[in-house]
């Protein structure tokens, strides 16, 4: 049975918290981040700069404070 804290890309049981940073469902094991393939925070499933991605596609990001 699959459980919302499960890990939808390595299958971790339990491994999902949600990320104090970025607010998104993020995985202690290969931190996957749900439901997203790149993140302001730098995070990408491609494995880049998931950040610079973001503004290479012409998002505005607002500097965190």
């Amino acid at each position: 049975m699959h459980q919302d804290n499960d890990c939808p890309a390595c299958g971790a049981r339990g491994a999902m918290f949600r990320s104090s940073y970025c607010g998104v469902l993020v995985c202690d094991a290969c931190d996957q981040h749900k439901g997203l393939v790149r993140c302001y925070c730098g995070w990408a499933e491609s494995g880049g700069d998931g950040y610079a991605e973001l503004e290479e596609m012409g998002e505005t990001i607002e500097p965190i404070y």
